[in-house]
């Protein structure tokens, strides 16, 4: 707001009763159809416009046969008087309903290749919700949970177990899948076999957040000591090495899509015992409960649709 002096006060002699009665008598023409706009006497209407006139220091209307005609003065008034009570109307309207407060919320997915469709998450917000800026500090990604727990994040989507003190609510699933490239000795193969992947180099994301949650899935209590672990920041350099045949690309289903296909030099493997599946969730303080139907609605919609099962959402509080 900008500070003035009490000496600079603006003090109009014009009231907006003045700038009604004006437009009244110049879209009506006579001060009897005016009386029937403002639903006051016809002799009001007369008295009003001889206040409006010594406020404003000039005669505003002449009378001719045809009715009242606004002078030069008048028509400077009427030229000036619309934008003026809109402005009042408008202001009044907002102090009435005064919009929301903005609310930065600070929001991260745990998987670094969610990134690829996220960002149309804060276009659809920008549009959906106004209100609401979505901040996106990406280095607590791989860390997603704990940086939730710390209360350096308000918001994230993960896959792993929701930090105590935080509610969550059930987004979807996607898959996870393997990609060889068509000379790799595995290719031939119509699906892998734990015997498979613990023997080969994995290309895998930088991230280790769902290290843990990927073994267990694999191998299930039996994890090899060792495996071999390429991890690559880029997920075109994931694609390529694995086109080249130098190991098996890890890719959650979001991506894979658009590098597979014919032609493409690459197949898409799956384990014998079943698809590897990650439920997603979205993590959140409580005090975020009021905007959270909004990132939910946000997320589902901007996430890609092929190959994605939809979760019934249910919210539930993350127990220690």
């Amino acid at each position: 707001m900008k500070r003035i002096k009490a000496s600079e006060i603006p003090s109009p002699r014009l009231e907006v009763r003045d700038l009604r009665v004006v437009l009244a008598l110049a879209t009506s023409g006579t001060t009897a159809a005016a009386a029937e706009v403002l639903h006051i006497t016809q002799s009001a209407v007369s008295r009003a416009l001889a206040v409006a006139e010594d406020h404003a220091g000039a005669e505003l209307f002449t009378r001719t046969p045809r009715g009242l005609l606004p002078t030069e003065a008048g028509d400077a008034l009427l030229d000036a008087a619309p934008a003026l009570l809109s402005d009042l109307v408008d202001i009044e309207r907002r102090l009435r309903h005064p919009a929301p407060r903005r609310r930065t919320v600070r929001f991260v997915a745990e998987c670094h290749m969610a990134y690829a469709w996220l960002t149309d998450l804060v276009l659809r917000l920008r549009r959906s919700a106004p209100q609401l800026r979505l901040a996106m500090p990406i280095e607590h990604s791989s860390r997603a949970a704990e940086a939730l727990a710390a209360g350096e994040l308000d918001a994230a989507m993960i896959a792993t177990r929701t930090p105590e003190g935080t509610l969550s609510c059930d987004l979807f699933d996607d898959e996870v899948l393997f990609l060889v490239g068509e000379g790799h000795p595995l290719a031939s193969r119509a699906t892998l076999r734990p015997k498979d992947i613990a023997e080969a180099t994995l290309l895998v994301p930088s991230s280790t957040a769902h290290d843990a949650l990927f073994a267990r899935a694999v191998f299930g209590s039996r994890i090899p000591r060792k495996l071999r672990v390429d991890r690559v920041p880029v997920t075109e350099a994931i694609v390529e090495l694995a086109r080249a045949g130098l190991g098996i690309g890890v890719l959650s289903e979001w991506l894979a899509g658009a590098y597979v296909g014919e032609g493409s030099g690459l197949r898409v493997l799956r384990l014998r015992k079943g698809p590897i599946k990650r439920t997603w969730r979205l993590a959140y303080h409580p005090e975020l409960a009021s905007l959270a139907p909004l990132l939910v609605d946000g997320i589902v919609g901007a996430r890609p649709a092929s190959g994605v099962t939809s979760r019934p959402r249910r919210i539930r509080a993350a127990r220690g």
